[in-house]
C-alpha cells in the first residue's frame, strides 16, 4: 500500500507547506486501535488499547487538538503516555492537553529544552514545565502487553528519536518524510543533514516493520519500499 496522502483543508498557507515540504493528512482512524490527529501543519498519532492511550508526539495547537480529539471520541485526560520524537514546538506544544500522561523524550534532546539554540529562529523548543522521563538509544518501555523501543535518530535535532512499537509500528517524527512512498531527508529545518542521512540508513536496517508514520507526510504500510534506497 502506498503512503496515504489525504489532504486536509484550512490551516497555514499552501505556499508555506510547499516551501517546507509539509504534507500532513486529515484526522482519522487508521486501524481499530490507531488514530492520526492533524494539528495544522503537523500530525501526531495515538494508539488506544484497553486502559492505555499512547501518543507519539503531542501536536501543536491545543485548541485544535481538543477539537480533533472530540471528533475521534478520545479523552485527552485518559492519555497515559506521550513519546516525543523531539522538542520542537509543533511536536511538544500539545503536552498541556495530556496533563495525566507520562512524558518521554531522548536524553540527548534535553539540551534543546534547557536553552540550547534550536534549528532556526522560526522554530524554537519550548521549555517542558512538567516531569518527564529520559530515554537512551535502544531502551524499551513496556506498557501492558506492548513494547515501545526508542531508536536514536539524530540529525534533525541532536536528540531526535524514532519509536518502534511491537516491532511493527515505526513512528519517525521529523527524521524523514515520505514522497511517493519513499523516505527522503529534507534539508529544511535540519541541524545536521549528514547525520540525519546516517540515521535514516540506520532505520533501513530494521526487520519485520510493517507501518511507517511521519509527522508531515502521512504514512505507508510498505517499509521495504520506503527505505530501499537507504539500504
Amino acid at each position: 500500500m502506498k503512503s496515504r496522502q489525504i489532504r486536509r483543508t484550512g490551516g497555514l498557507s499552501a505556499a508555506l507547506e510547499r516551501k517546507y515540504g509539509l504534507d500532513p493528512i486529515r484526522t482519522g482512524r487508521i486501524t481499530e486501535n490507531l488514530f492520526v490527529v492533524n494539528t495544522d501543519t503537523v500530525d501526531f498519532y495515538i494508539y488506544r488499547d484497553g486502559d492505555n492511550i499512547i501518543c507519539f508526539d503531542s501536536g501543536y495547537r491545543p485548541l485544535i487538538i481538543r477539537r480533533e480529539l472530540r471528533s475521534l471520541e478520545l479523552d485527552p485526560d485518559s492519555a497515559t503516555h506521550v513519546f516525543l520524537s523531539h522538542a520542537d514546538i509543533d511536536h511538544s506544544a500539545g503536552l498541556r492537553v495530556f496533563k495525566n500522561a507520562t512524558v518521554y523524550l531522548s536524553a540527548d534532546e534535553e539540551r534543546m529544552i534547557r536553552g540550547a539554540r534550536s534549528i532556526r529562529e522560526a522554530v524554537r523548543s519550548p521549555r517542558i514545565r512538567r516531569a518527564y522521563e529520559l530515554l537512551g538509544d535502544d531502551e524499551v518501555v513496556t506498557i501492558g502487553s506492548h513494547r515501545v523501543r526508542a531508536i536514536a535518530t539524530p540529525g534533525h535535532t541532536p536528540g531526535s528519536m524514532a519509536y518502534l512499537m511491537d516491532d511493527t509500528y515505526l513512528f519517525l517524527g521529523d527524521t524523514c518524510k515520505l514522497r511517493n512512498g519513499q523516505a527522503y531527508a529534507g534539508k529544511h529545518y535540519t541541524m545536521d543533514y549528514e547525520t540525519q542521512k546516517e540515521s535514516i540508513r540506520k532505520l533501513a536496517q530494521l526487520k519485520n516493520v510493517s507501518w511507517v508514520f511521519t509527522a508531515h507526510s502521512g504514512y505507508t504500510r510498505d517499509f521495504c519500499r520506503a527505505f530501499d534506497y537507504w539500504k
